[in-house]
């Protein structure tokens, strides 16, 4: 009888899997065809990592830096290979079975699938749980935006979260290896953001259990379970090392590190500045979207449709044409993000079972619950609850190092589905009295349908329904008359979506109140729900990220076309110069890296010395360009004024795709000696020093490099020549040839002490930074073969480590298999008996 039930188990969850599968696909249709996503995110990306991925096909190996952005940074969070990373190999043979992003999905329901069954829950159950998780819009805005290596690592959390609540009752190995295997792929997945923010949850329930084990005394099976899961905690940061280590190490020097600038030090941190940090921060409406999908709204370009107010005073004034052009991307968003894609809607039946789930569950699982709930709320309302953002902020480890707060909301949207499936269970397995649960259900249906019935009756407690994009449209000339329609129809999608909300509240108490009055079997009530979920759900979810986002695979394998500008540029035969793109925001767009060495980029972690050297001086610097190309008598004045592009080797701007770029002849090319340096006492006085200084015959200095220029001679510059004869994003050689002793060269790329190493005629030496960002060294007189290498420990001893780690984690997983597979048949024998 074991065997047939072991069976049946087999052949239920297979199929269940087969279900998840099948169902991504059929919501991410278009990939059958062929097609694949076109995202903002995904064109960046492609655009950033163009030179690294080339220089992968080339060679074979991993670039490590690329010079395509910023004037160069490492690529550690942009494209680099870890061949030491063998766990993370598994979940990318399943990726690349079922490619992304319909893989992501499944991916998403099996990890939480298996979650449940390792904590017990009936396969059924749990069907509805990953369907409830899976289908979160958060995780469709996310790929609509591509987001991917977000969703990527969210989808692994249920398998820690399972790993760590299995260790803490009654297995802790298993319990420890899931723990480790989920840390280990989700590290892989390389959003330390996420991952961070899961960690925030496992220490919440960690917290929780430690309370209840002192309680319950217990404490010894608490600790040797904690002691397990630290070691597989090292297991898995282990078998990402080298990745992990890179990071670390370039974090320090990128935006998430501390800057050596004093500016504005009540903002300042040790990371990021508190304003970027809280930039986009929740307020109690944007936390409605979470129940009531355009409590604000919805996206910022939602469509209004034909019953509309602002249709109709459009169609009686300007005819139907202007109507429907106009409501098709109209800013029916009036919320206080910044930028807002669509709500991240957690569905009506979520909260509500949700709800039902704190009257039905019991025990540290609903405590651990509340709090993660809780917490996550309270974190993602960010600038809105200032005294405890403000302390994560200060001391927090790690918390200062990430901003976009709200995103937080991930691990309360969990918390809360796994609360709905613990109700669930508790319901179907029958351990609560028949009065009990109808009080439960009641409270639970007036409070849930409650809130929506009375958005649905009087939107108007809601707010004033003015957006900050009302002040934009009355300054275009929009009378109020129409303004006010805006609003009407603000006030209507909100009422709207309240009273579909309370429909889909009281069809899930009603499921709960017909198995209650045993009218309603299990099986029937679960498959109940999971309708119930996709209704919801769906729906939603495509309204925001449907077919029209796929385009043909051609598309987004090579997504940018050369303009006539860009292909005058690609005629120049020199391996290493940037370029200027005026005709984009240079610093938030990465189409230009796809052709050619730029100025700007699109990242969120460039150097923060870059950054800087943006804001003081290359800014100003563009803004002069831009004045010069719009009086043209004045641009050659112009051009030989800007030292800090000059010494960036900023050989062309582009202004008109569709132009001639124009050649900057002041550009100083890869490498140049100087005559002169000054020397500066800290890193405001060495950007300020930029602002009047001759790029080309002196160099600006901090004092601490002061020691390596005692043996040069001043002047000397006139009479050497330096030249880059070899380019490759990681090596860069250099003929020299200096007169008159010991000179100065400055060389055109960025300065990052953590991998650059310098070598004169095959010897390593010492080089230093100068100008803020650039690299210098002293050359002694003669002819010189320089170079620098690319050789960055961190990557090369973290990839030994990764793989020993890996190694030790697979073996580990195997010894615990085989052994649990030895005692199988005695168990069954014993059970026989």
């Amino acid at each position: 009888m074991a065997k047939i039930k072991g069976n049946r188990n087999i052949f239920i969850t297979t199929a269940i899997i087969l279900f998840f599968i099948i169902l991504s696909f059929v919501y991410y249709s278009p990939q059958l065809e062929g097609k694949q996503l076109m995202a903002s995110d995904l064109l960046n990306y492609k655009g950033m990592s163009k030179e690294i991925s080339d220089y992968r096909a080339d060679t074979g190996e991993e670039a490590l830096w690329t010079n395509s952005m910023f004037g160069g940074m490492p690529a550690y969070l942009i494209s680099v290979g870890y061949g030491g990373e063998l766990v993370a190999k598994i979940q990318h043979w399943f990726l690349s079975a079922f490619p992304r992003p319909a893989g992501y999905l499944a991916l998403g329901f099996i990890c939480f699938f298996v979650m449940c069954l390792v904590l017990g829950v009936d396969r059924f159950i749990a069907l509805a749980g990953s369907m409830m998780w899976g289908f979160g819009t958060y995780f469709f805005v996310l790929i609509e935006s591509g987001h991917y290596t977000k969703v990527h690592t969210l989808m692994y959390m249920p398998l820690i979260v399972g790993g760590v609540l299995s260790a803490y009752r009654n297995k802790p190995l298993w319990g420890a290896l899931l723990t480790a295997l989920g840390l280990s792929w989700m590290l892989s997945a390389n959003h330390p953001q996420m991952t961070y923010y899961a960690g925030l949850m496992v220490l919440i329930i960690g917290i929780t259990y430690l309370v209840y084990a002192f309680r319950e005394k217990t404490l010894p099976a608490f600790f040797k379970s904690t002691a397990l899961l630290v070691v597989a905690l090292l297991l898995a940061v282990g078998t990402n090392f080298g990745r992990l280590y890179s990071v670390y190490e370039y974090g320090k020097y990128s935006t998430r590190g501390k800057s050596e600038l004093k500016v504005d030090e009540q903002n300042q941190t040790k990371g990021l500045d508190k304003n970027y940090i809280l930039e986009y921060s929740y307020d109690l409406g944007e936390a409605m979207t979470a129940f009531i999908p355009r409590f604000k709204g919805g996206g910022m370009s939602e469509p209004l449709g034909e019953k509309s107010e602002v249709y109709s005073f459009f169609e009686k004034n300007q005819g139907r044409a202007a109507a429907k052009q106009v409501t098709e991307s109209l800013p029916l968003y009036w919320g206080s993000q910044p930028i807002s894609a669509a709500p991240f809607y957690f569905g009506a039946v979520v909260f509500f079972l949700f709800v039902f789930g704190l009257f039905a569950v019991k025990g540290k699982d609903k405590w651990w619950i509340v709090a993660v709930v809780a917490v996550s709320f309270l974190l993602s309302l960010g600038k809105n609850f200032a005294t405890l953002s403000n302390f994560m902020i200060d001391y927090f480890p790690g918390y200062n190092k990430f901003r976009d707060v709200k995103n937080i909301i991930f691990i309360q949207h969990f918390a809360m589905v796994v609360m709905g499936m613990l109700a669930v269970r508790e319901l179907v397995l029958g351990r609560i009295e028949k009065k009990e649960l109808l009080k439960s259900l009641k409270y639970s249906w007036f409070i849930v349908g409650g809130v929506a019935l009375l958005f649905a009756v009087l939107p108007g407690i809601a707010g004033d329904f003015r957006g900050p994009s009302d002040i934009r449209l009355a300054q275009a000339g929009w009378p109020e008359q129409l303004l006010n329609a805006l609003r009407d129809d603000r006030r209507s999608v909100l009422r709207m979506d309240a009273f579909r909300s309370l429909v889909f509240v009281s069809l899930s108490a009603g499921v709960v109140w017909l198995f209650i009055q045993e009218k309603l079997k299990a099986a029937y009530a679960v498959a109940l729900w999971v309708l119930l979920i996709l209704v919801d759900l769906w729906p939603v979810n495509k309204k925001y990220m449907n077919n029209e986002s796929f385009v043909a695979k051609s598309k987004v394998e090579k997504p940018f076309t050369p303009s006539k500008a860009d292909q005058a540029i690609l005629k120049d035969p020199d391996p290493d110069y940037r370029v200027l793109n005026l005709t984009v925001s240079p610093f938030q767009d990465a189409s230009t890296s796809y052709f050619h060495k730029s100025i700007g980029g699109y990242h969120g972690a460039k150097m923060e010395r870059y950054q800087e050297l943006f804001d003081h001086q290359l800014y100003p610097e563009i803004q002069r360009l831009i004045g010069g190309f719009r009086n043209p008598t004045t641009l050659d004045s112009v051009l030989t004024s800007l030292d800090v592009l000059n010494m960036l080797n900023t050989r062309y701007f582009i202004y008109d795709p569709n132009s001639a770029p124009l050649p900057n002849p002041n550009a100083l090319g890869n490498a140049w000696f100087v005559n002169d340096f000054r020397v500066v006492a800290n890193a405001n006085e060495e950007i300020e020093a930029l602002s009047d200084f001759d790029a080309a015959s002196e160099a600006i200095v901090d004092e601490r490099y002061a020691d390596q220029l005692k043996e040069v001679s001043l002047g000397t510059g006139r009479n050497s020549q330096i030249k880059l004869v070899e380019y490759q994003p990681n090596y860069l050689k250099y003929q020299a040839k200096v007169a008159g002793g010991t000179a100065l060269a400055v060389f055109s790329e960025i300065h990052y002490p953590k991998g650059w190493n310098a070598y004169i005629d095959g010897e390593k030496v010492d080089y230093l930074r100068a100008n803020y960002v650039l690299r210098a060294m002293a050359i002694p007189e003669g002819s010189h073969e320089v170079e620098f290498k690319f050789h960055p420990s961190s990557y090369f001893v973290g990839n030994k480590i990764s793989l020993a780690s890996s190694l030790l984690l697979l073996i580990a997983a195997a010894g615990l298999i085989f052994v649990e597979w030895k005692r199988k048949p005695k168990h069954e024998e014993e059970a026989a008996q």
